[in-house]
């Protein structure tokens, strides 16, 4: 009876950002999110966690493959929308490849694009509509499967940026902004939000200023973000290796 009341709900089907069904998606999510990591490390190294791992990455191709059928449908197509360009498109077919390859680039791409940048995405999400269309399940599935498939490569693959990834991928960045932002000139679009209009639905680059300094912003704030990413992960096993040593020195 209590379920069957909270599907019937107004809240479930109406997005509102920061709303209940915001709240209680995000939860869910991350919870998905944790228990996948779990079971991962507790199965590191076994038979159990490439199955496990082999299953999310057949599950993101699949859910991807669908996304662009589904968007490019006649029916169904938007110039603005609907074209596989914005960031988060890209790293949804990355991730599967980083997982299955554990090549370093795409690992890096992934790590850079899943934390750094989409993670935005669980913030101020570009979301209309709520349980009962399928562009929310597109989405929150889409989005969870890059920072899920980044989370799950650093917590239980190991993966850990250097310095060299940061600046190859800052190159990958500067290849795809000098590709898209005349693409988006040229067709009125916003792939990237580096086009000449702002987004629909309220984001951080509202606060960034006016095109095109908006755009220089973006860069110059991504870049910083990845480079404390950077210096976290670092940090972190610089920590890890000297903790040991220090153990051994007070016995």
């Amino acid at each position: 009876m209590n379920a069957t009341v909270a599907v019937n709900s107004p809240w479930a089907f109406e997005f509102r950002l920061f709303g209940p069904l915001h709240v209680v998606t995000v939860a869910a999510l991350l919870g998905a999110m944790a228990a996948a990591i779990m079971l991962g490390r507790r199965w590191h190294g076994t038979r159990r966690e490439r199955l496990l791992r082999h299953a999310w990455i057949g599950a993101t191709l699949l859910w991807q493959t669908i996304a662009v059928i589904w968007y490019l449908w006649p029916t169904n197509f938007d110039l603005f929308e609907s074209l596989p360009l914005h960031m988060c498109d890209l790293a949804a077919w990355i991730a599967p490849f980083a997982l299955l390859t554990q090549k370093r680039l795409l690992r890096a791409l992934l790590f850079f694009w899943g934390i750094g940048l989409s993670t935005q995405a669980f913030f101020t999400p570009v979301v209309d509509g709520g349980i009962n269309t399928f562009a929310f399940w597109l989405f929150w599935v889409g989005h969870t499967q890059i920072v899920g498939s980044a989370v799950y490569d650093l917590g239980v693959l190991g993966y850990r940026p250097s310095w060299r990834d940061y600046f190859g991928v800052t190159l990958v960045n500067l290849a795809c902004l000098a590709l898209i932002l005349p693409f988006d000139l040229w067709t009125g679009t916003n792939y990237w939000y580096v086009g000449n209009m702002r987004p629909e639905h309220p984001t951080l680059v509202d606060r960034l200023g006016p095109w095109p300094w908006r755009v220089v912003w973006m860069v110059l704030i991504a870049q910083a973000v990845l480079a404390l990413l950077t210096s976290a992960c670092a940090a972190a096993a610089r920590s890890a290796q000297e903790r040991p040593a220090s153990i051994h020195s007070t016995q």
